[in-house]
């Protein structure tokens, strides 16, 4: 079932790439082979790389340049402070579809039917804004693989199942190479709100706007290495990366999911800075006893950083 030609794509494929040019082919593969009844777009951002991948990129749109547009930066716009902005800012306004799919370039996908899957449930449910799908976690360091957290979310025998915000922020459930979005109901307009903006704020705000769908099969690869951007975070880094995060989240939407999300953060690194800075281990302590009043959690946390 190859995918047919047309001038309007149903789906934009989005994907991001920076130094991964061991990775990158893959990546480009797996939407290649998708075997689709609809026509599909491929859209990649190159945030200058300096390894060779943006070399990999001009040889596949040379290959299949009506299914792949590119777009190559000359400085680096991560680091310009873009951050968790560039897939908004860089892809979603070439994107054409109607749905928005998502694979960064050292992700892949593995199932071939893994886009039309998605779309048969999306245009068969209008309600719903996003759906994802399993995937399996590879780390390149030991090189083993593991399934992702979300079997014991699916009841056996079920073909998939429905993500309500206290699914979601218990854990992690996803990666965004799993995700398919309806795009008439995302908006730019929640970036705006936050200084940290990341995918998390995004499916959150889809999750607010209409239903969401974790569907059963495993369509994809999440890799897990050093140069990964939140793949393998010290417990230092983790802290630095999501306190501020966690926080500004909380302040902004005042949800209790984003409460319990701050607090699990801080007490965290509360445990991660009693050995080498008291003084931080007991203000984030103390920070989330001011946000759950939980006595009990203070008491036991006092008594660790002091013993």
């Amino acid at each position: 079932m190859p995918t047919p030609a047309s001038t309007q794509p149903l789906v934009s494929i989005c994907c991001l790439a920076y130094n991964q040019k061991d990775y990158i082919r893959q990546a480009i593969e797996g939407m290649l082979m998708q075997q689709t009844a609809f026509p599909t777009e491929i859209i990649i951002h190159d945030d200058a790389s300096t390894d060779g991948t943006d070399q990999i990129i001009r040889h596949y749109v040379k290959q299949y340049p009506e299914r792949i547009t590119a777009f190559y930066e000359e400085t680096n716009q991560y680091s310009a402070g873009y951050k968790g902005r560039m897939a908004v800012t860089f892809l979603y306004p070439h994107a054409k579809g109607e749905f928005i799919a998502y694979c960064e370039g050292d992700d892949y996908w593995t199932d071939p039917l893994k886009l039309q899957k998605q779309v048969d449930f999306m245009q068969a449910h209008p309600d719903y804004s996003v759906c994802f799908h399993r995937c399996t976690h590879l780390n390149m360091v030991n090189g083993t693989s593991s399934p992702d957290l979300c079997g014991n979310l699916i009841p056996k025998g079920e073909q998939g199942v429905d993500i309500t915000l206290d699914m979601f922020f218990a854990d992690w459930i996803t990666q965004p190479l799993t995700m398919l979005m309806r795009k008439s109901m995302f908006s730019y307009s929640w970036q705006n709100r936050y200084k940290y903006y990341r995918d998390s704020h995004e499916i959150y705000h889809l999750l607010l706007a209409g239903r969401g769908r974790l569907m059963a099969f495993d369509g994809g690869v999440y890799r897990i290495h050093p140069s990964g951007i939140a793949s393998l975070n010290t417990p230092q880094q983790y802290c630095e990366n999501y306190l501020p995060l966690d926080r500004e989240f909380f302040h902004v939407t005042h949800s209790s999911h984003a409460r319990r999300i701050y607090c699990q953060t801080l007490q965290s690194c509360s445990e991660y800075y009693t050995p080498v800075n008291k003084a931080k281990a007991l203000r984030f302590a103390l920070t989330q006893f001011l946000l759950n009043w939980k006595y009990k959690t203070l008491f036991k946390n006092i008594t660790r950083i002091y013993r």
